[in-house]
């Protein structure tokens, strides 16, 4: 009880900023330069267009902000008003893109398992998007449901709306709006448990649900990053459902394909 007690306070007191900020800023730089190239043609991008490059990683950085803030009808240059944000993104920005010796990149990408670690941050930097997302919409529209769910969602998760409006611009409506990650499914389903809660759906204590969902997300992630790679704990409910949903789907092969399997 002594040792739950002292994890939930460290999850309640440990402030966002700097501790899981600078986790995510260089998480979306990493993901930028891997969007541009990892090697030097992310690097020839960044001195041709280094405008253009910072606004990217603007919007690879403040995705879930920026969309918020849209559906609020609030102005987007609202984000210019966090100040320490946009400034500790910038330093990182500008490390990973012409640091001396690309040191940052090299750290990041070397052998060290920092990666599963700060996306576990990053991870729970989310979680408390979410819950300020659904408290943000109850505040206004008391009693609703659905509609702080996907706020928040869309809050912790906007990243994919961000790569999946970029996977429109370059190859057009060829590939499906998909979940792509565990890690967003869990943000779903921490906003649906979030919200219930503060409708007194359900009886627990919001530290204690907050507290509870931290911890079994961040380890999820370093299982599924260090002993089950590339493991989706929602893939077998996701299949049952959709089946008994949409039926099994009729799979028909070609005589090409019968004849490689053949061969």
């Amino acid at each position: 009880m002594d040792m739950y007690s002292t994890i939930t306070n460290i999850i309640l007191k440990v402030p966002v900023f700097p501790y899981l900020w600078l986790p995510h800023c260089m998480l979306m730089s990493l993901s930028l330069r891997a969007t541009l190239g990892h090697g030097p043609p992310a690097l020839l991008f960044a001195r041709q267009h280094p405008l253009s490059c910072y606004l990217m990683g603007v919007l690879y950085t403040f995705p879930g902000g920026l969309l918020s803030l849209i559906l609020l009808n609030k102005p987007i240059l609202t984000v210019l008003t966090l100040s320490n944000n946009l400034y500790s993104f910038t330093v990182v920005w500008y490390l990973m893109f012409f640091g001396p010796k690309d040191f940052l990149y090299r750290i990041l990408t070397s052998r060290l398992p920092l990666l599963p670690l700060m996306a576990a941050l990053q991870d729970w930097q989310r979680l408390g998007l979410v819950a300020s997302g659904v408290k943000t919409i109850l505040e206004v529209h008391p009693g609703f449901f659905l509609y702080p769910v996907v706020f928040a969602t869309l809050k912790s998760s906007g990243f994919m709306i961000v790569k999946y409006c970029e996977q429109i611009l370059l190859t057009g409506l060829s590939k499906a709006f998909v979940l792509p990650h565990h890690a967003t499914k869990t943000m779903v389903v921490a906003a649906c448990l979030i919200t219930a809660q503060q409708l007194e759906m359900i009886s627990v204590e919001y530290n204690d649900l907050y507290c509870g969902l931290v911890m079994i997300t961040i380890s999820v992630r370093l299982a599924t990053s260090w002993i089950c790679k590339n493991w989706d704990p929602y893939s077998g409910v996701e299949g049952q459902v959709c089946n008994l949903v949409y039926g099994y789907p009729e799979i028909f092969e070609t005589k090409d394909e019968e004849l490689k399997k053949k061969e």
